[in-house]
């Protein structure tokens, strides 16, 4: 009896110091790590157990020991991107390996409907697009709905490929932004994608930065609690985001805006904010966000042109890009069916910005300055290579205002000016009822249709020059 007792002493001694080292749910079968980098991995453990970690494309192994918290983490260095397999092996009082592990490019793609909606949800040209899934080296991490009051070490969610099966899930941007990178760069491409229909700035941003800000909090409190999502801050940052700031990433993806027309007035800090805080978590203050500014849609609140304007305006963070998408949006369908050409043109975006693709052409015409000449208001923009339009003998859309700050349509000329090898363009602007202009503003309603591209077929944006609006 005594040694059948001891047996299973002992049975019970081994079983508990096999404790099996475990990690987050994003280091699993099927994912994609950013190429020539060294990348952390890190998990869990019982305290002292050793931890092991090797990886196939070099054969090293590098050894660590879980600490007291039974966290542990080590460091390894990818290779350039391939389409070769990998394992990753993992022993500590157990042994299990994570297997179908491929290194290119990852982008972390996150907003609300417009990045989260899938492929199966619809769009022009999605039968095509699903008949052709069948990419094994574009991955993607969905992650799943989750909110906290606290930052959270792991998340809900897995990696797919790319095929038929599961083309229906994925993000439509973040599938049309993979594609051509995986077409330019020629490398595996990861997207994880955080997002979540229906929801504000504000919950994807650290509370911080609105506990130490008591404008954004009060325009924070303008918002009631709808019933989509949350809306206070931090909220799914803590449980979406915080979970993969160790994640190596090449840059972000960001579509939101939309639900922010109930409270517009600092969006442009509020993104200021989001920016600096994601870059503050995942350790680089140079990480590329590209984002798109909201397509033209009938509100009703007259509030879709100020955080346009307000999302102009966030160029002035360093280190981002502005996605023009005004010439394929619905303003009767705030989730626009050309999902396969929004795509396109924040790929280009990505590509150029981050990759220094300059050839791939996304940039619209951006307000640059406003002079005045007597009567006559001249504006000028970036981007002006080519401007013409395309519709009418005009450019429609234009507005001046006097000291008074009243606006009124103006009369718009385009006037191009060669200079050596270049043609830079401007517009003149006069209105009878304006002697004196001292403002000028553009496209100024939720669903203006704007006339005036440039060369890359890029509708002009929005803007107002008054500082308040």
């Amino acid at each position: 009896m005594m040694k059948k007792v001891l047996l299973i002493l002992m049975m019970v001694w081994c079983l508990s110091a096999q404790a099996k080292v475990t990690l987050p749910s994003i280091f699993s079968d099927g994912m994609v790590l950013e190429q020539n980098s060294d990348i952390k991995i890190w998990g869990w453990a019982k305290p002292k157990e050793p931890v092991k970690v090797t990886a196939s494309w070099d054969g090293l192994t590098v050894e660590t020991e879980a600490s007291a918290d039974a966290t542990w983490s080590v460091t390894l260095h990818t290779p350039a991107g391939s389409m070769d397999v990998y394992e990753i092996e993992f022993n500590g009082w157990g042994h299990f390996s994570i297997s179908n592990v491929m290194v290119g490019e990852v982008i972390l793609c996150s907003g609300q409907s417009n990045m989260e909606w899938s492929v199966g949800a619809g769009f022009i040209g999605k039968d095509k697009v699903v008949e052709e899934a069948n990419h094994s080296d574009i991955r993607m991490f969905h992650v799943d709905y989750r909110t906290s009051e606290t930052p959270n070490h792991d998340a809900s969610g897995k990696w797919a490929e790319a095929n038929k099966n599961n083309i229906g899930d994925f993000s439509a941007i973040g599938y049309f932004i993979a594609l051509k990178m995986e077409k330019e760069l020629g490398v595996p491409v990861g997207i994880i994608n955080s997002s979540w229909g229906g929801t504000p700035i504000e919950c994807w941003t650290p509370q911080e930065a609105y506990d130490n800000c008591d404008r954004l909090r009060r325009v924070n409190e303008e918002l009631s609690q709808g019933e989509w999502g949350p809306c206070r801050p931090g909220r799914i940052y803590n449980a979406m985001i915080a979970p993969f700031v160790n994640y190596k990433v090449k840059g972000v993806a960001w579509y939101q805006g939309e639900e922010n027309t109930n409270n517009p007035s600092a969006y442009t800090d509020m993104m200021f904010a989001l920016v600096n805080e994601w870059r503050f978590a995942m350790d680089n203050d140079k990480l590329p966000f590209v984002y798109a500014q909201i397509a033209p849609y009938s509100y009703g609140s007259g509030k879709g042109v100020e955080i346009r304007e307000r999302q102009r305006r966030a160029l002035d963070i360093p280190g981002t890009a502005m996605v023009v998408i005004g010439d394929l949006g619905d303003t009767t369908n705030i989730h626009p069916k050309q999902k396969i050409e929004a795509g396109e043109r924040f790929a280009n975006a990505v590509l150029n910005h981050i990759y220094g693709m300059k050839e791939m052409k996304y940039e619209a015409p951006l307000f640059d300055k406003m002079t005045v000449e007597g009567s006559k208001a001249v504006v000028s923009f970036k981007n002006d290579e080519g401007l013409h339009l395309t519709t009418g003998k005009s450019p429609n859309l234009f507005e001046i205002a006097g000291a008074d700050g009243v606006f009124y349509p103006a009369k718009a000329k385009i006037v191009a000016k060669k200079k050596g090898a270049n043609t830079h363009y401007s517009i003149e602007l006069t209105s009878k009822k304006v002697k004196s202009p001292v403002a000028a503003r553009y496209a100024w309603s939720d669903t203006a249709w704007p006339n005036l591209v440039n060369a890359n077929g890029v509708q002009a944006s929005c803007f107002n020059t008054l500082e308040d609006f």
